[in-house]
């Protein structure tokens, strides 16, 4: 372990790669170490935008963590994983347990759909994946506004202990000085 402490990563198929990698090493910069886990022990798909780019293992299962032994949870997007993560009870625990504790967790792009799936939004603000537009049924933001947050237009919202950065190309750099928005 490192001096700072450890990341939690939740990652299941379908990550987006960058949105793991890029926060990864910025927190290893800033002195942490971050320790990959899912609902299953086996290697899970990375995606960059929809085309599978590899694996990536995974260290622990979520069942078999403490909460407690994390500083802060790292949720990456893409189109899959938030929600093959949401399917799992222990991970969405996981994440209310983490948000009563006040451990910082910052999800990225469709990230946040974990957290609103997880019931820990209400009355909060956040922000996310939601070009309706073009991807209709990624969008966060009904959910998100089902589970009783406020939907904020913007590229990085923090609200308490929560930090969310809409998309990975899109933060354009907001609030530098913090590990896990440094890298965008």
């Amino acid at each position: 372990m490192t001096a700072k402490g450890k990341i939690a990563a939740l990652v299941a198929d379908g990550f987006q790669e960058e949105e793991y990698f890029l926060p990864k090493v910025a927190l290893q910069r800033a002195g942490f170490e971050t320790v990959v886990l899912s609902s299953a022990l086996e290697p899970v798909e990375m995606y960059s935008f929809f085309s599978v780019t590899g694996t990536l293992d995974v260290q622990k299962l979520v069942s078999d963590v403490s909460v407690g032994d994390y500083a802060a949870v790292l949720i990456p997007g893409g189109a899959k994983s938030p929600a093959l993560l949401s399917e799992d009870p222990t991970v969405r625990e996981f994440l209310r347990d983490a948000n009563a504790r006040g451990i910082v967790i910052a999800a990225i792009c469709r990230g946040s759909l974990l957290l609103a799936r997880s019931d820990v939004v209400r009355n909060r603000r956040i922000t996310g994946f939601d070009p309706t537009d073009q991807y209709p049924d990624l969008a966060v933001q009904p959910e998100a506004e089902a589970a009783g947050a406020t939907w904020v237009s913007a590229p990085v919202v923090v609200d308490g202990n929560l930090i969310y950065l809409a998309a990975s190309r899109r933060s354009g750099g907001v609030c530098r000085g913090h590990p896990f928005v440094a890298p965008y």
